[in-house]
């Protein structure tokens, strides 16, 4: 089921109109972090530690299910808000908690600092 009629369903289920199938209910446990990379000083420089560096950490630290990407200006040509925008997706709060308490998430938190000199925002949402 692609996530527009998830939130379709879920909709009509929340409004009584329909019953939640069972694949809703596990889908409302989930968990997606954000982070938005604020616009840095130096782009190149930031790119080449994010992919050399910064993202084989993550790799190491063991995610099941992670994306990054890169902005685009806006529709009318204008510069995007952020610079790059990295989700991680997670069963429950307790298996994310288990990840960001990690060792190997330690070393991946420590590094943000060393390349990220446009700032992170974070954010956590539930995918319900």
């Amino acid at each position: 089921m692609d996530r527009r009629t998830s939130l379709s369903l879920s909709a009509l289920a929340c409004a009584g109109l329909v019953a939640a199938p069972p694949a809703l209910a596990q889908a409302s446990a989930k968990i997606k972090y954000t982070v938005l990379y604020g616009m840095p000083k130096d782009p190149a420089a930031f790119e080449k530690h994010y992919l050399e560096v910064h993202m084989p950490l993550v790799a190491a630290a063991g995610l099941s299910r992670y994306e990054a990407s890169r902005c685009l200006p806006t529709a009318d040509g204008a510069a995007p808000l952020f610079h790059r925008v990295f989700e991680a997706w997670f069963e429950s709060q307790e298996q994310m908690n288990a990840q960001f308490g990690s060792a190997a998430w330690a070393k991946v938190r420590a590094d943000v600092p060393t390349f990220a000199t446009g700032g992170v925002t974070r954010l956590m949402s539930s995918l319900a």
